[in-house]
């Protein structure tokens, strides 16, 4: 898979050494600075029409869910564009065959998807995190390091959960919520 990386700060180190897990390349990348320890083409300006061919992968990180909609918005200009943004799932991490994973979900190293969980477009489960059965995390939504959702969990569109947040079973966390680190939601 030849990758267009949109962003090159800390975030995307874990996505490149994913990228790379995969057997993938990546062709250029877009960001306004230099990235020094990316040895690919620098483009400036995110604009689809501008992009290089090959199979996008939003690299911005997001703290926050103004960052996660930004993310999200910046993810579907290229979708509506029509280029290809294919999941990207490090070989290190487990994914139920009897998950559903949309265009753009990015499932880093340990990270555990268990089955009939949906991760809708845009979706990050970052390493360690866990999204346990029958759970839907909407679009956009990030799960820092190590957060879990417990079974039956939905979780709206550009939700931020923190670093070891724990959702707990059944729960329901609205569109834009920023569960924090450490926090247990129910």
């Amino acid at each position: 898979m030849k990758c267009v990386l949109i962003g090159a700060g800390g975030h995307s180190r874990a996505l490149v050494e994913t990228i790379y897990a995969n057997g993938g390349s990546v062709v250029a990348y877009v960001d306004r600075r230099p990235a020094e320890w990316l040895d690919a083409p620098q483009i400036a300006e995110d604009d689809p029409k501008n992009v290089p061919a090959g199979s996008i992968v939003i690299g911005v990180g997001a703290v926050n869910p103004d960052g996660v909609h930004r993310r999200l918005a910046l993810m579907d200009r290229f979708l509506e564009a029509g280029r290809e943004l294919p999941p990207l799932l490090h070989p290190k991490a487990i994914v139920s065959p009897n998950a559903t994973v949309e265009a753009g979900a990015i499932v880093l190293a340990g990270a555990i998807v268990q089955p009939a969980v949906h991760l809708c477009r845009g979706v990050i489960v970052n390493c360690g995190s866990i999204v346990s059965h029958d759970s839907k995390i909407s679009a956009g939504s990030h799960l820092a390091p190590g957060a879990v959702v417990l079974g039956g969990c939905q979780i709206g569109e550009r939700v931020m959960v923190g670093a070891g947040a724990v959702v707990l079973v059944g729960a329901s966390v609205p569109n834009g919520t920023l569960v924090r680190a450490g926090e247990r939601y129910s």
